[in-house]
């Protein structure tokens, strides 16, 4: 039977910019690095990682949701680090929803579910 899914590789470009987007800008913790490959440790989900891959295009048929305890102060904070904002806090059925892209056009989303 297959088991919990944890764990995400991100194929990238340019290695370094991203590694510095994800743990400078975004604040995620290293736990792991090489030239070629990069992985953060765990927060509550999945490990995510990236993975140098020179032939690398932006993500379009996979989306990467991370959850966050306040959407608002989220976009504030990701607004003074100069982040690409693709949509600005908004509300939707099941909660506030932000969404943002790295340094090669991979869109990532940031949601907080609605308090019931």
């Amino acid at each position: 039977m297959i088991g919990q899914f944890n764990f995400v590789i991100l194929h990238v470009r340019d290695m370094a910019a991203e590694r510095a987007f994800y743990a400078e800008t975004l604040g995620f913790a290293l736990e792991g690095a090489s030239p070629a490959f990069v992985q953060f440790q765990p927060a509550g989900g999945a490990t995510f990682a990236l993975q140098q891959d020179d032939q690398a295009t932006p993500t379009q048929t996979i989306e990467l949701w991370w959850e966050t305890p306040d959407v608002d102060a989220l976009h504030a904070a990701l607004l003074d680090r100069r982040v690409e904002i693709v949509t600005a806090p908004m509300d939707l059925p099941f909660g506030r929803v932000l969404a943002i892209k790295d340094p090669e056009g991979n869109v990532l989303n940031m949601y907080r579910l609605k308090q019931a």
